[in-house]
C-alpha cells in the first residue's frame, strides 16, 4: 500500500489544529477530513443565550400567577390559569424571540446559514414556529391531561416546570435558527401542514364535516375554522418563503426565462394554498374559493407538464415519477366529476396529498441543484517515498 501526504493551506491546517484530533474518511466520492470530536460541528450555546430570556419570562410568570391574578395556589392542569395553557403561551412567545433574535443577529453579522435568506422570511418562518410550538404544547397537555387526569400542582412547582419548558424551547429554536436550510424549511412546512389540519379535524364541533367537503373545516359552520384558515395561510407564505430561496440561490448557475416561469408558476401555487383558507367555503366567498381550489389543480397539471423544459438537469426518474402523480391526479378527477364515484371530500383529499407530495419532491430536488455552499480548499496529495533500510 502506497502512503500519501496531504498538504492543505496553512489557515486550513491551524483551523483543525483548534478542533483537536482530526481524521479522514471517503463519503460518496468525497475526502472528508473532519475533527474526531463531532460534537465540534454542533453550534455551542451558552446558557445566557437562551435562558435568560427564560429568566425573564418566568418571573413574570410567578409574579403575575402569584399577586396578578386570583389564581388558586394549585394550579389545574386544564381550564381557567392552567399549567398547559401557560406554558403553551409562553413558549410560544419566548420561542419566537429566541429564534427571531438569533436570525436577525446571523443577517446583521453576515454569519450563519440565515444571511442565505432575505429579510421578507422571517415573518413566516416565525409564525412557523409560534405554530408548531403551539400545537406541540397542547398535544402534549392534552395527552398529560389523559394520562394524569385531574392533575394539579402547586405555584412554585409550576414555576420550575415553566422554566425548564422555556430553556428546552429556546435551546431548540436557536439550534433551528442556526441550522436553517431548505431542508429544515420543508420540514416546517410539513409539520405545520399536517399539524394544523390535523388539529382542526379533531377540535371540529361537527364530527361529521367529512360527509360535506374538505373545505368545510374553513366555513363559519366549524369551531375550527381559524385553526384551518390560518394555516393554509401561512403555509402558502411559508411556501413563497421557501421557492424565493430556493430561485435565488438557482439563478446563480441558472438564469433564463424557463427557470424563472417555473418560480412564478410556483409562487401562484403558494399564492393559491393561501388564498383557499384566506377565502373560505362560506356563502360569501364561495364562487372564489371554489376558483382558487380549481386554480390550484390547473397549476399543479401545468407545472406537472412544463417541469420538464423548465428544470435543470430534470432526471428521467423525476419524470416517470411526476407523470404518475399527474396521472393520478388525472383518474381522480374523472372519478370524481364523470364517473361519480368519489365524494367531494375523497377527491379533494386525494388531490391534496398528491399534490403536496409532488410539490416536496420537486423542492428536494431543486435543493439538490443548488451550490453546496460548503468551503472549498485546495488539497494535495503527495507520495511518500519509502527510504532506503
Amino acid at each position: 500500500m502506497r502512503k500519501y501526504l496531504v498538504e492543505v493551506p496553512e489557515d486550513v491546517a491551524k483551523r483543525l489544529e483548534r478542533s483537536g484530533a482530526t481524521s479522514m474518511h471517503i463519503d460518496n466520492q468525497l475526502l472528508v477530513i473532519r475533527p474526531d470530536d463531532s460534537t465540534a460541528l454542533i453550534p455551542q450555546l451558552h446558557f445566557r443565550s437562551f435562558g435568560t430570556l427564560a429568566v425573564l419570562f418566568t418571573l413574570v410568570f410567578l409574579v403575575f400567577i402569584k399577586w396578578g391574578t386570583k389564581a388558586p395556589f394549585v394550579l389545574p392542569w386544564t381550564g381557567e390559569y392552567s399549567i398547559s395553557s401557560s406554558i403553551a403561551l409562553l413558549s410560544m412567545v419566548s420561542g419566537v424571540v429566541s429564534f427571531a433574535a438569533a436570525f436577525i443577529r446571523q443577517k446583521i453579522t453576515k454569519q450563519g446559514p440565515a444571511r442565505n435568506f432575505t429579510w421578507r422570511s422571517l415573518l413566516p418562518l416565525v409564525v412557523a414556529c409560534a405554530m408548531i410550538i403551539a400545537i406541540i404544547a397542547l398535544g402534549l397537555g392534552w395527552l398529560i391531561d389523559q394520562l394524569f387526569p385531574g392533575l394539579g400542582l402547586d405555584q412554585y412547582t409550576t414555576t420550575v416546570l415553566v422554566f425548564v419548558s422555556l430553556c428546552i424551547v429556546n435551546y431548540l429554536l436557536i439550534n433551528l435558527a442556526y441550522t436553517l436550510s431548505p431542508g429544515v424549511v420543508i420540514n416546517l412546512m410539513t409539520i405545520m401542514i399536517i399539524g394544523g389540519v390535523g388539529v382542526a379535524m379533531l377540535t371540529n364541533s361537527s364530527k361529521d364535516w367529512w360527509r360535506y367537503n374538505f373545505s368545510f373545516l374553513g366555513t363559519h359552520d366549524s369551531e375550527s375554522a381559524w385553526q384551518f384558515n390560518i394555516t393554509l395561510i401561512f403555509a402558502g407564505m411559508l411556501m413563497a418563503t421557501l421557492v424565493d430561496y430556493l430561485f435565488v440561490n438557482l439563478a446563480k448557475q441558472y438564469r433564463n426565462w424557463k427557470v424563472t416561469s417555473l418560480r412564478w408558476l410556483l409562487l401562484a401555487l403558494a399564492a393559491n394554498i393561501a388564498g383557499i383558507g384566506l377565502f373560505p367555503n362560506d356563502p360569501k366567498y364561495h364562487w372564489l374559493h371554489d376558483q382558487i381550489a380549481m386554480w390550484l389543480v390547473y397549476l399543479l397539471w401545468i407545472l406537472i407538464v412544463i417541469v420538464r423544459w423548465c428544470l435543470p438537469k430534470v432526471t428521467a426518474q423525476f419524470l416517470k415519477v411526476s407523470y404518475a402523480i399527474g396521472g393520478v391526479i388525472v383518474l381522480d378527477y374523472f372519478m370524481f366529476k364523470v364517473v361519480r364515484y368519489l365524494s367531494l371530500t375523497a377527491f379533494e383529499l386525494f388531490a391534496f396529498i398528491l399534490a403536496f407530495a409532488w410539490v416536496l419532491l420537486l423542492f428536494q430536488y431543486i435543493e439538490n441543484l443548488l451550490p453546496s455552499g460548503k468551503e472549498i480548499v485546495p488539497v494535495k496529495l503527495v507520495p511518500i517515498k519509502k527510504q532506503n533500510q
